[in-house]
């Protein structure tokens, strides 16, 4: 994160303007989403990606799964509990359906793992996506509009402490189900968020983007630094009143860095509908069932198409960042990476058409006459390539 933006450590791709010989250089990101530079371009890609891949005409619900205090500490010492936890969160959705119809529905979920709190502090709890209803096993839609608060609890309360009996095998843990039974006689906090969801999904991808992909804190939210210190603000959900919050700068930096998680693992996940393997099939043959049986919901969520690079761009900055000074559209030169060195070279993609004598010759006696293998003369041959 901290090499971010720097063409030596990170690598760069380079762009010339084969009218002029002007050449652009665009240095790599880090692309984590702990970044706060590349947080934004984080956020917006998955708000774009979750756009469309939510199936068109159906309602989706926002649903939070939390932890009780006492219980964040297995999953903070233990990393590997977090998949059979969002694996735990697809169980629970998938029982309260089945058990609130009394059908085995197959239904489609997207969960999100959030493990940051509003202060920063360590608070895992689940984000879900899912569809207001399900396929019967006749093969119809089954729209579902209402489930009871109570069996929302009381079942999340169940797989939760049923994950944690089975995959932690310290005999410690016993004591804590124990006390969340206790303590809990109604269940654990799930719950449908209201009110401030986008209706019918409309903009929900973005409302969700801001709480389960972007980083623990925004830069916006540190007000003081002195070297020492840090303080910064955070807007309470119990009493919504802003709190302040001053922290040794160590503490303050392991507070945040708690929240990046292991090299490979995958924050979010797709079940059933959503799942990859299924995802196309299952949208085209809902489509057909809904126009069917029932008419497409019109608060159902519509699919909006992706933005190219250069528009956004465009949209940001005002310019288009491959076009010339002089208006001509600039061609990929190169792609320099620290590691592997130079990936691609421009000139040798103009002319791999050309016979291979005809193309070492003029590229020898030009490296020798420079010693520059960058300053060859320009070819007459020049060729679209696909990925600009």
């Amino acid at each position: 994160m901290l090499d971010c933006g720097d063409p030596e450590k990170m690598g760069y791709v380079s762009y010339i303007c084969t009218n002029c010989g002007e050449r652009r250089r665009i240095a790599f990101t880090c692309k984590s989403c702990f970044c706060l530079s590349c947080s934004k371009v984080y956020t917006d890609k998955w708000a774009d990606f979750i756009g469309r891949r939510l199936l068109p005409g159906i309602t989706y619900r926002h649903i939070v799964l939390t932890v009780p205090d006492f219980l964040h500490t297995w999953l903070y010492r233990d990393s590997s509990l977090f998949t059979p936890f969002i694996h735990a969160g697809n169980a629970f959705v998938k029982d309260v359906f089945n058990t609130y119809t009394g059908l085995v529905l197959d239904i489609g979920t997207i969960i999100v793992l959030q493990t940051a709190g509003r202060s920063g502090e360590f608070n895992p709890h689940l984000h879900i996506l899912v569809p207001a209803g399900g396929i019967t096993p006749d093969g119809k839609w089954k729209p579902i509009s209402y489930i009871p608060y109570t069996l929302f609890h009381k079942k999340w309360q169940y797989h939760l402490l049923s994950m944690l009996r089975e995959h932690v095998s310290v005999p410690a843990v016993e004591i804590d189900i124990d006390r969340a039974w206790r303590s809990y006689p109604k269940g654990f906090v799930a719950y449908f968020e209201k009110g401030k969801v986008p209706p019918g999904g409309k903009g929900l991808a973005k409302y969700l983007a801001k709480y389960v992909v972007s980083p623990p804190i925004s830069l916006k939210r540190i007000e003081h630094y002195d070297g020492k210190t840090v303080r910064y603000w955070y807007r309470d959900h119990k009493t919504g009143k802003i709190l302040y919050e001053t922290l040794p700068v160590l503490r303050f930096i392991g507070r945040m860095a708690q929240h990046i998680l292991p090299k490979g693992f995958q924050r979010i996940r797709y079940f059933g509908l959503h799942s990859n393997p299924r995802y196309q099939r299952m949208r085209n043959y809902i489509s057909e069932i809904i126009t069917a049986d029932t008419p497409s919901d019109p608060r159902g969520y519509r699919v909006l198409p992706r933005t190219p690079f250069t528009q956004l761009f465009f949209k940001n900055f005002g310019s288009n960042p491959l076009i010339c000074s002089c208006g001509n559209l600039m061609e990929l030169e190169l792609i320099y990476h620290p590691r592997y060195g130079i990936i691609r070279d421009y000139w040798d993609t103009l002319c791999y058409e050309q016979p291979r004598a005809e193309q070492q010759a003029p590229r020898m006696a030009t490296e020798n006459a420079t010693g520059d293998a960058l300053a060859r003369p320009k070819r007459m041959v020049q060729l679209s390539l696909p990925f600009l």
